[in-house]
């Protein structure tokens, strides 16, 4: 085409874009108009693909000196190379804002990594909690399904294996040797040792006619010497700090306090106590100030070590008081501070009045605390008119003559507090208690003043104020201040003094008791809020174990804390059923009988009831655990043959469970049946003859009435052994000769079918340990000449003849029912050795009809085992034609003559069939 025809075009073109758009013609095809013009373009374009045309671009490549195949394959190898462009696309191309993309990718990239890996931490974490989780319950599972192996016999054994040394073996029978039959139990120097505490303490509530199940008055001494048989073989449990000697030292010194003042559980209140309750309220308000004097004396023990551990900063010196250890103690714990008041000249350093009077009274030093309250200066009380302290007049309180207070110094309060048992008189409460919660709004003076949180606690303290002790800690912590009360024990000795002092009133009206019955109610006193042992117990229970035992780490100090709080019956269950306190489960057994004996579980409960509804049970329950406990521990010795120590845990398990003749007869029961040491606990059956039980029944009276009483339900729940044992041990040989008369006619069948003992002796000489059965029959023998010589008065030994001719007892021939089963005895026992001598079985035809005519007569006992004798006599029969001549064969067979005619006399007999067979097999075979 011309060039003038590409500027034509080019014109056109430019004209064309010039105008609007709406005036170019618009073109309409149709789809098949579309497909052709396709066609016709495509058919264009292939056109100039042709070999001729590809001949030319080959001949111009060649001209301007270039390989056309090469060119060709090096088109085809070519890499492309992506830029930064192809893989971070850029939406502008602004440098910053590229970078700003790049740094967002990054980013972005960085938290799905973090996502990745969070999420394979938190499965690695999850796995190893699941791990850990399983792990505690299979121990835990184990533990419930294991047995108590409190009598261990190892290293590992939880009855205190953990000692050393020599070891005695537990599981001796009656006659004083090993029992083979039974596993010999081998208790540790400190098991021993508590089982002999626990011995002396069942004979002495016995004597004192307690049964070691009530308060026998020596509790007390019975904490002591398991304190001391504990100290004696300490056996202290591995990676733990706190032993459980000092849990028996905190529970000596809780019952010491109450055994001091003279008050028992069971003692009745007074006037101001009002009954057995208010009695039950002093008595466990002299527990809590136990509690309180054990911290006391914890705490005085570490001012002096704190001493002795910072002697330069200290200065002691040499001045015996012990408000010169107090200061020291305050040298020591504020020796950043500069000066101290007492330290320096003319008193230019800081006060520490207060600081003095709360350690003192932390001490349980009155002397101390008294001096030091000469030096705390006036209290500012609020002395306002118009009833500032709450209508108390309107001169406030320092009014005329300052009456109420003796003055605005503290000593007068403390003296009051010190003498009162901590308590003060309501206005004196309700003063400190308002002087409390005005130190406490003083939030500048508690943040710059060293003294003012020391002073508020004091004054709270005195006031018996909770509330305002609980509001201090809060405040001193939101301030970022150091606690007073950082320590357990120091916060259990603050609660135990306002338990004390929240009744209110201690000299002026109500008593001790009266107040407390007060505070249990709820109500409020002299306008401060009372707190109560079950407040404590309440805020102690807030927190899981785990709080107070290091997460399971030390759970001997999760049970000081229930002590110290007078929670016996749950530190209790705690060391018995926990899984951390396993090694302490042998302290738990002997901690429950202690606490049991000494009463000091009913008495709590008792408490609980006057308190609340809801812990009607407490005391029930507590006894119940106790019971539980030594019947566990008691049943290891039993199943190791040692019936005698059994015995002991088994009788203080009835006292805790009531101590009634019904529950005495019932673990006495289950004690003869698993034991079976009759000798040992019943003693060997003669009148001067004494068990173990002798030594916990010293009544002759009650101990007749348990045996009968025993006896008759062993005899009812079929086990007449046991029965006649009790029945021999109660002095009634008529009642247990009818048992073993019963007895022996139920055995002689089963020796009949044993084999012959001795060649030509037959079934009718069983020999003693020959089978079971004749070894049944021995005992029962046994029993039997025992019971008929407390009869007759008459000793035979093993196989002599009945004495016949011996005249009877006067008991005997006054009793028709004892002359009737002491022949029927007679009879069974030569049943089976001398048939010839049964004045009932005829062998000779003259007394056929005299012996059909006795045995309408029989004692039912013979009269149920005539068939058996009957078959026997003819065994013994053919036994004895082996061995006998022609001759004496005729006699043999005059012999089964007779008894045959004898069986078919006794129609009424109802003899069976085998009897005649037995018989007829006889007769054939002497034929």
């Amino acid at each position: 085409m011309a060039t003038a025809d590409w500027n034509s075009l080019l014109q056109q073109s430019n004209d064309l874009v010039g105008q609007e758009y709406n005036n170019v013609p618009r073109v309409e095809r149709t789809l098949p108009q579309l497909q052709q013009y396709a066609d016709a373009l495509r058919s264009r374009t292939n056109r100039f693909r042709g070999p001729a045309e590809h001949a030319a671009a080959t001949r111009l490549l060649a001209q301007q000196g270039l390989d056309a195949t090469r060119l060709t394959t090096e088109v085809v190898a070519l890499e492309i190379v992506p830029t930064i462009e192809d893989v971070f696309h850029a939406d502008t191309g602004n440098v910053e804002e590229y970078l700003q993309q790049v740094e967002e990718a990054t980013l972005l990239a960085a938290i799905q990594e973090a996502q990745q890996e969070s999420v394979a931490s938190f499965e690695s974490y999850m796995e190893s909690c699941m791990a850990r989780d399983w792990a505690a319950n299979k121990r835990q599972l184990f533990g419930l399904i294991a047995p108590n192996n409190l009598v261990g016999a190892g290293p590992g054994g939880l009855g205190g294996g953990l000692g050393g040394g020599p070891q005695p073996l537990i599981g001796r029978s009656a006659g004083g040797g090993l029992s083979f039959g039974a596993p010999a139990l081998r208790l540790s120097p400190k098991e021993a040792a508590y089982v002999e505490v626990v011995k002396r303490m069942a004979t002495q509530a016995a004597a004192a006619g307690a049964g070691g199940g009530g308060a026998s008055g020596s509790g007390v001494d019975v904490v002591r010497d398991f304190l001391k048989a504990c100290k004696d073989n300490e056996d202290k449990a591995p990676g733990q700090d706190t032993s459980i000697a000092s849990v028996w030292a905190l529970l000596a010194d809780v019952l010491a306090e109450a055994k001091a003042r003279g008050l028992a559980p069971s003692a009745p209140g007074g006037a101001a106590g009002g009954g057995a309750a208010g009695g039950s309220g002093r008595y466990v308000e002299a527990l809590a100030a136990g509690a309180r004097k054990h911290l006391e004396r914890g705490f005085k023990s570490h001012v002096r070590s704190t001493i002795s551990r910072y002697k330069l900063a200290a200065e002691r010196g040499a001045d015996p008081d012990y408000l010169r250890e107090v200061q020291a103690y305050v040298q020591v714990k504020f020796r950043d501070r500069g000066a101290l008041d007492f330290a320096a000249p003319g008193g230019a350093g800081m006060d520490t009045s207060w600081i003095q009077l709360f350690y003192a009274l932390r001490s349980g030093d009155d002397a101390a605390a008294r001096r030091a309250a000469d030096r705390c200066g006036e209290l500012l009380l609020a002395a306002g008119g118009g009833g500032g302290l709450g209508g108390m007049g309107g001169g406030g309180m320092f009014g005329a003559g300052r009456a109420g207070l003796g003055g605005s110094s503290v000593r007068p309060l403390v003296d009051e507090w010190l003498g009162g048992g901590c308590r003060l008189s309501e206005r004196s409460a309700q003063a400190l208690s308002r002087e409390a919660e005005r130190l406490l709004r003083d939030k500048n003076g508690l943040r710059h003043s060293p003294k003012a949180p020391y002073q508020a606690l004091v004054c709270a303290l005195l006031a018996g104020d909770a509330r305002s002790m609980d509001a201090l800690g809060g405040v001193l912590q939101s301030l970022q201040l150091p606690p007073i009360l950082s320590t357990i024990e120091d916060f259990m000795w603050a609660k135990l003094a306002v338990v004390a002092g929240s009744s209110g009133g201690g000299a002026a009206g109500g008593g001790a008791a009266g107040g407390a019955a007060a505070a249990a109610a709820g109500g409020v006193v002299a306008g401060v809020q009372p707190y109560s042992l079950a407040d404590l117990q309440a805020d102690i229970n807030r927190w899981p174990p785990q709080y107070y035992s290091k997460q399971n780490r030390e759970p001997l100090l999760y049970v000081t804390v229930l002590v110290l709080s007078l929670q016996l019956g749950a530190a209790l269950r705690f060391l018995w059923k926990d899984d951390t306190a396993k090694p302490f489960r042998l302290d738990a057994v002997h901690m429950g009988l202690a606490l049991q004996a000494e009463g000091a579980l009913a008495a709590l409960g008792a408490v609980s009831d006057a308190a609340a509804a809801a812990a009607s049970s407490a005391a029930a329950a507590a006894s119940s655990d106790v019971a539980t406990m030594a019947l566990a521990y008691g049943r290891k010795f039993l199943a190791a043959g040692d019936a005698a120590t059994a015995l002991y845990y088994y009788w203080l398990a009835a006292g805790a469970r009531g101590g009634g003749l019904a529950v005495k007869g019932a673990l006495l029961r289950e004690l003869l049946a698993g034991g079976r040491d009759f000798g040992t606990l019943l003693g060997g059956g003669g009148p001067g003859a004494r068990g173990a039980l002798h030594a916990l029944v010293p009544d002759a009276e009650e101990r007749r009435r348990l045996f009968e009483g025993v006896a008759y339900e062993c005899q009812m729940s079929a086990q007449p052994e046991e029965a006649v044992e009790l029945y021999l041990a109660a002095d009634r040989p008529t009642a247990a000769l009818s048992l073993i008369n019963s007895q022996m006619s139920a055995a002689i069948a089963a020796a009949a079918d044993e084999p012959a003992a001795a060649p030509g002796g037959g079934a009718m000489s069983p020999a003693p340990g020959s089978a079971p059965a004749a070894e049944r029959l021995e005992r029962i023998a046994r029993s039997g000449r025992a019971a008929a010589e407390r009869l007759t008065g008459v000793r035979l030994a093993p196989g002599a003849p009945p004495p016949a001719a011996a005249a009877p007892s006067a008991a005997v021939a006054a009793d028709p029912a004892a002359r009737r089963e002491l022949e029927a005895f007679w009879q069974l026992g030569v049943a089976l050795q001398r048939l010839s001598e049964l004045p009932f079985i005829p062998t000779e035809r003259s007394r056929l009809d005299l012996c059909v005519r006795m045995s309408t007569q029989l004692h039912p006992a013979i009269a149920e085992r005539l068939q058996d004798i009957i078959s026997t006599a003819a065994d013994s029969i053919s036994a004895r034609r082996q061995q006998v001549g022609r001759e004496a064969a005729a006699g043999l067979a005059a012999e089964l003559a007779v008894i045959t005619a004898y069986a078919n006399s006794m129609a009424g007999a109802r003899l069976p069939q085998a009897v005649y067979r037995k018989l007829a097999e006889a007769q054939v075979f002497l034929s």
